[in-house]
């Protein structure tokens, strides 16, 4: 008699929206995770600083950190992933800063039985660098790409003293960081094993 492997980890392909090219990252968590830890490893996978407010919409569920009289958010803190498997859930919605409002596409990619060894959450693969924090969304993160190429944009030396940079290199996502972060989430979730 054999039996069927129940599936306890996820591949999900998370897309930020809204900008051509679209920042992704393909990430993967295991199911025990709560809906904070996948948080946790969406800043982690695109390098956010983590600090501003946030959520996921799951279906007609809004998951993060509940605030004093609101009932609509479940607490993220103790939602399990699980509910992906439990319920086909096959795509969600994350946004992080509600002032810039970077939503994030989240797609379930595939559900498998992990390795007993695997260390999850784990960096996969991806393309394209994220916007600087606190740039104004997609529209102001046009308005500092065109002013950061043209020097003589009037605002040019500003957002260089700001940024930090005279450039943008769309293509450098710094995977060797994000693999470094990925594994102190990983080694945080096995040492509360």
């Amino acid at each position: 008699m054999t039996t069927t492997a129940v599936p306890d980890s996820a591949r999900l392909k998370i897309t930020l929206l809204d900008l051509d090219p679209a920042p992704w990252r393909e990430v993967e968590v295991p199911l025990s995770m709560t809906f904070k830890g996948l948080h946790d490893t969406i800043q982690a996978a695109f390098l956010w600083h983590n600090s501003h407010l946030w959520e996921f919409e799951v279906g007609d569920r809004r998951y993060g950190l509940p605030l004093d009289g609101d009932d609509d958010i479940k607490d993220a803190t103790t939602a399990r992933l699980v509910k992906l498997r439990d319920e086909g859930i096959a795509e969600l919605l994350y946004t992080y800063d509600m002032g810039d409002n970077w939503e994030h596409h989240i797609e379930v990619v595939s559900l498998f039985e992990a390795p007993s060894d695997s260390r999850l959450p784990a960096f996969i693969a991806g393309q394209w660098r994220r916007p600087p924090e606190d740039v104004g969304g997609a529209p102001g993160f046009e308005a500092f790409l065109e002013a950061l190429a043209d020097p003589s944009h009037e605002e040019h030396d500003d957002l260089v003293d700001w940024y930090g940079a005279d450039t943008f290199d769309r293509e450098d996502i710094e995977p060797d960081v994000i693999k470094i972060q990925m594994a102190r989430l990983a080694a945080r979730r096995r040492s509360k094993k």
